[in-house]
């Protein structure tokens, strides 16, 4: 029984390592912060949250400067939150300002021509992002419903926050703004 119990003891990291492997991220902005021997500035700026409490979203711009260079980048961080015995565990992804007009036309799209529908079969529609954050809807046949969804971390299914078909406008406004922004901070 002790040998199990050892063997069992073991396994452990290698399953939890497992559950939550971190994929590498794809997105410019983020590379642009790992060149070593500068220093970066940081600024975020606050866009209003989606969801209700349990299932809220929070929405930052963040322009990066760096310090040497004054090299200016900036992005869209979307935060989710997964509620834990030992607290909130949160999972962020970023949208680099070159994928927000698609996000922005993917999203428009879900909610002129797939709310609006009644499918058949169980149906999804998705965009993804290089860091591997999705926004997307699924059908819900039980209920007859549209869910909405964004998902910080593409393979952690716990980085998933839904919420209603009316927050979506809110979601591309932000979009919109994000890209505004970033675009006025950036020249």
């Amino acid at each position: 029984m002790k040998r199990i119990l050892f063997v069992l003891a073991l396994m452990m990291p290698m399953f939890a390592n497992a559950q939550e492997k971190e994929e590498k991220s794809n997105s410019k902005t983020l590379e642009f912060m790992t060149k070593d021997g500068f220093a970066f500035k940081k600024e975020f700026y606050d866009l209003p949250e989606i969801g209700n409490s349990y299932n809220k979203t929070q929405n930052q711009v963040l322009i990066i400067t760096n310090l040497k260079t004054n090299e200016k980048r900036g992005c869209l961080r979307i935060t989710t939150n997964y509620p834990s015995g030992s607290g909130n565990i949160e999972y962020t992804g970023t949208l680099d300002p070159d994928e927000l007009d698609a996000a922005t036309m993917s999203t428009e799209k879900i909610l002129s021509e797939i709310i609006p529908t009644t499918p058949s079969t169980y149906t999804e529609v998705e965009y993804c992002t290089r860091d591997g954050v999705e926004i997307g809807v699924f059908w819900k046949e039980k209920k007859s419903e549209w869910t909405i969804y964004i998902k910080t971390k593409k393979y952690v299914g716990r980085s998933m926050s839904t919420f209603k078909a009316e927050e979506l406008a809110l979601l591309i406004k932000n979009l919109k703004d994000a890209k505004q922004m970033i675009d006025e901070k950036t020249k």
